[in-house]
């Protein structure tokens, strides 16, 4: 396999792993805020545990591509941004600080 095609890999279960995350997440809060009377409890409940079951395999992939799953996701965010994602970060970051700022004037 290339050298990008690996790459190519690796950011698609980077990408995966946070999707998988901020899903267990939101599900997670919505667990935490019925009561286990509710008809939803022990559905959200398994849907829990099945996606903590695919975050653990899909750090396991990732761990693939290094000595772990940390030494890979460490290499990850060293990496230094371009002067294109810099520019590209400003513009997102004053864009949110006017959003911000309408919502404060309201």
């Amino acid at each position: 396999m290339g050298n990008s095609a690996l790459k190519n890999d690796q950011e698609k279960l980077f990408d995966e792993l946070i999707e998988v995350k901020l899903l267990y997440k939101a599900k997670e809060r919505t667990w935490k805020q019925i009561t286990e009377e509710n008809s939803d409890f022990d559905k959200i409940k398994k849907e829990l545990s099945a996606l903590k079951k695919r975050i653990k395999k899909i750090e396991k992939n990732i761990s693939s591509f290094g000595d772990s799953f940390f030494d890979v996701y460490d290499k990850e965010l060293i990496k230094f941004l371009s002067e294109k994602d810099i520019l590209t970060l400003r513009e997102e970051i004053k864009e949110v600080r006017t959003s911000l700022e309408t919502m404060g004037e309201n």
